[in-house]
């Protein structure tokens, strides 16, 4: 499968995730109108909730073994078993859980018990900084095997020369054969996928962490959270107007305008992520040659099976990160 051609399934595939939720939110929302007034008490709204955010989890699915196991394993990109992967999913749609039941309570509450916008919205700032500082990667913990060792020592000394400095490392085990992907967390460590140490060598993965420091040095991830809590907020806020007459129909209607709100966002903010990313790129012509970046994202490109080149309008929409030719481009 060529990776234009991996990447538009991908690309549909999400987009239909995303259409089906915003669907069953919506329909919830609106027909709650009928039927929340069969849950009258309080403990029996709460235990609603909570089991319509699993049954919204359930209800995904079929959609998510189809393009997140079937898919990626006809794409010979993962040799995870399905066991194993569900094990992931179940984990993971655990905390999806929580976090949508808690956005119910959360409209629940205010409806019944708040009305106001001051308190709600501070309670909401305070958990969303506590949320991001908590969140950690998908896959499974790994630890540190003999490759990752003899990696780690070599990535540390080309760190050192490039001026970033020592790094505590953290691996972690995601299911992918080629795809290469990490992070730096708040407190400076770094995590990376157990991928890199195959994939990459020493002095590429060493580029790739300064490129992300260059992110933590200059203040965008600053601004980027900054944009992204601002906009949240903007969408809780107007979902507190949810013209509901009980506290269910509060509930379910409020996340959907978030959800929708959020759902927004995606022909919004890529373009300015998109210049945020060249700038990103650029920033390593200044530790290491030119003809080595152009080299390191083109092996990206083929490790990742992202596009090469992408029509000006597609790239607008759901793509925050260039096609390789567009970052390229930006190098010159």
């Amino acid at each position: 499968m060529k990776p234009s051609d991996y990447q538009r399934v991908r690309l549909w595939a999400g987009i239909t995730s995303i259409g089906t939720n915003l669907a069953i939110i919506w329909a919830l929302a609106i027909s709650s109108a009928w039927w929340a007034g069969w849950f009258p008490g309080t403990f029996s709204q709460i235990i609603l909730l909570i089991v319509v955010a699993g049954g919204i989890a359930l209800a995904n699915l079929p959609f998510d073994a189809l393009s997140g196991h079937a898919m990626e394993t006809a794409a010979g990109r993962t040799t995870q078993s399905f066991r194993l992967w569900l094990t992931d999913w179940l984990r993971e749609r655990m905390l999806f859980v929580c976090g949508l039941a808690f956005g119910f309570l959360f409209f629940w509450v205010n409806f019944v018990f708040v009305q106001s916008l001051a308190l709600p919205l501070l309670g909401m700032a305070v958990l969303l900084a506590a949320v991001g500082l908590w969140l950690v990667p998908g896959g499974k913990s790994s630890g540190q095997g003999s490759d990752e060792k003899a990696f780690e020592a070599e990535l540390l000394a080309e760190l050192t020369a490039l001026g970033v400095g020592h790094r505590v490392i953290q691996w972690f085990e995601n299911g992918d054969v080629d795809s290469v992907n990490g992070y730096i967390r708040l407190n400076g460590t770094l995590c990376l996928a157990t991928n890199v140490s195959r994939r990459l060598q020493p002095r590429e993965a060493a580029l790739l962490v300064a490129r992300e420091e260059w992110f933590r040095r200059s203040r965008v991830w600053l601004l980027i959270d900054g944009i992204a809590l601002a906009w949240l907020m903007l969408g809780f806020s107007a979902a507190l107007w949810y013209p509901a007459t009980s506290a269910v129909q509060a509930a379910l209607g409020g996340s959907a305008v978030v959800t929708t709100w959020c759902f927004i966002a995606l022909f919004v903010w890529p373009s300015l992520n998109r210049r945020w990313m060249r700038k990103g790129d650029f920033s390593l012509t200044r530790i290491a040659p030119p003809s080595e970046v152009r080299a390191l994202l083109a092996k990206l490109q083929q490790l990742n099976a992202t596009d090469i080149d992408l029509p000006r309008g597609k790239t607008t929409v759901f793509h925050p990160i260039p096609p390789l030719n567009e970052r390229l481009k930006s190098l010159s």
